[in-house]
Order: structure tokens, then sequence, then C-alpha cells
């Protein structure tokens, strides 16, 4: 099925590279851990420092306190700081691979649901089932995890349902209220860096003391720029050129890239039964992004 134009592949690439670094992020963080950086740090360090950095986009753009402390306050529930504290605390209690499953297939279900009612966007029988098809791929892959199951592990994962409504909200409103992929990210980071600086006041006895240099930095850098900037103004922009629901399905490449990521930086293992679950998000992929369909036009051919 050709492209019809340049928008699409700018928004198809867009998807990809955030969904790649948002794949990082529960790895690194993971990793982050153990370093004995704390969810409350990492927070600190992710909204601080894109806070400082996209400020100025808010001047250049012209965006006043009352648009700040409204859609901004709004967007910033729903992909800032009150997302990430809730994915971490549920991934203390339950796991990120919970997370990598829950987060993203709720997040689906509920961006896909959210475009046809406040959209009014269309969904064609292909992009039906790619979602469902997803859905599978990403259950499929936490099949092996779910067999042990506890009150904190089920609370755990009904705070991973919450991240993914939460992050529903943003896709839908980023794309109701035609935001500039630059200004809803920038939004997202000023709002959350003012609410991480208050935590970091509240709490400035016990962060950051005992973590080299060298580890702030890191983690500063991937937490503040990679995943709070690059990912989130990626995302922001394949909604605009995509649409809500088809920008939403790159969020279902997180588990994949997790999981590879996972076997390079932590050395852990890739079952069989994950590797059918990737098979069947990338399937579904290419029918909710319209890239496989049901019908072809037939050629005739004279002689």
């Amino acid at each position: 099925m050709p492209f019809k134009n340049k928008d699409i592949l700018l928004g198809v690439g867009m998807g990809l590279i955030a969904s790649l670094i948002w794949g990082s992020w529960p790895v690194l963080s993971k990793f982050g851990q153990i370093q004995n950086v704390t969810s409350l740090e990492l927070t600190i360090l992710r909204f601080g420092v894109s806070g400082i950095i996209l400020l100025p986009v808010l001047f250049f753009h012209s965006v006043s306190l009352r648009l700040l402390c409204t859609k901004g306050v709004v967007l910033a529930i729903g992909a800032g700081a009150p997302y990430i504290l809730l994915a971490m605390k549920g991934i203390t209690l339950s796991s990120s691979a919970h997370f990598g499953i829950v987060a993203p297939s709720c997040m689906l279900v509920f961006s896909t649901l959210g475009s046809m009612y406040l959209l009014s966007e269309k969904l064609s029988k292909q992009r039906i089932l790619g979602v469902l098809i997803i859905v599978l791929g990403i259950l499929f892959v936490g099949l092996s995890s779910f067999h042990r199951m506890s009150v904190d592990v089920f609370i755990g994962d009904l705070m991973f349902v919450g991240c993914g409504a939460l992050w529903a909200s943003f896709t839908l409103l980023s794309k109701y209220w035609q935001l500039k992929a630059w200004v809803a990210t920038a939004m997202v980071s000023v709002v959350s860096g003012v609410v991480c600086l208050s935590l970091y006041l509240l709490h400035q006895d016990t962060t950051f003391i005992s973590l080299p240099i060298t580890t702030v930095l890191m983690h500063g850098t991937f937490q503040g720029v990679f995943a709070a900037i690059v990912a989130l103004y990626s995302y922001s922009k394949s909604v605009t050129l995509l649409g809500a629901a088809k920008g939403a399905v790159f969020a279902a490449l997180v588990p994949p890239f997790a999981l590879c990521l996972g076997v390079l930086i932590l050395n852990e293992t890739v079952t069989w039964v994950e590797i059918i679950g990737i098979t069947c998000v990338v399937v579904g992929m290419l029918f909710a992004l319209g890239l496989v369909s049901f019908s072809q036009k037939k050629e005739y051919v004279s002689n």
C-alpha cells in the first residue's frame, strides 16, 4: 500500500523513535534502582532537567500562564510527574514486566475508544483487528509472568491500568486541543518540573546525597533529555501526523524493545512465548497502521 505523503513516513519514524526510548525506560530505570537511585530521584531528574531546557519554548510560543495552569496541568497529569510516580509505585508492588504489558495495552484500548467518541475518528476493520492482535501479543508476552498473583501485585497492576488511562488522556487531549508538539511537550515538562522542585525541597536532606556525579549525569541525561523531551516530542508529532488512534499503536512496541534491550543491558533471556508475542505485536501494528489490507484491487492485464 503506497504512502500518500511524507507526513505518514515522518509520523511512523517519530513513533518508532518514541517507542525505542520508552522501551529503554523500564530497563534503564531498573538499572538505576540497582545503582540505588530512588524513584523520587529519577522523577526529579526527568522533569527537573527537561523543565529547565523547555521553559524557553513556552516564552517563544507565547504560552499564557492561564493556558499553562489549565491545559498544561491536565496534560502534565497524563504524561508528567503523576504518571511517572504512579508507574514507579506500581513497579515496586508488581514488576517492570507487568508495566510493559498492562500500561501500553490499556492505553491502546482507551485511546482507540476515546478517538471514536472524542475525536469522531472512524476505525476501519483493519485497525480494529490490528489493535486486537496487538493486545493479544502484549498479553502473550506476559503470559509466563502472570502465574503468581498476590494482593500487592494486583494493586500494582491496577496502577498500571491507571497509567494507561492517564497516557491515553494525553494522547487524546493533545490532538483534540490541536496543540503543537513542542508546546505540549514543554507544558508537561515545565508543570511537572515545578512539582518536582517542590518535592526536592521537601526531601533535600535525603535526596542525591550518596549518588556519584557520573550516575546523576547519566540518568539525568536519559530521563531529562531523551525520555522526557525527545520521546514525548516524537510521540506528540506522531499523533499530530497520524491521528490519536494510529499514534497510540506505537506504544505497543515498548514491550518488544524493552525485552530486546533487557537482553543486551541486563542479560535477560527471551523465551519462545515472548517471541510469539512480539510477532503478534508487529503484525498488529501493520494492520493498525493500514499497511496491510483485507482487500486488494485486482489488476487486469489486457493482452
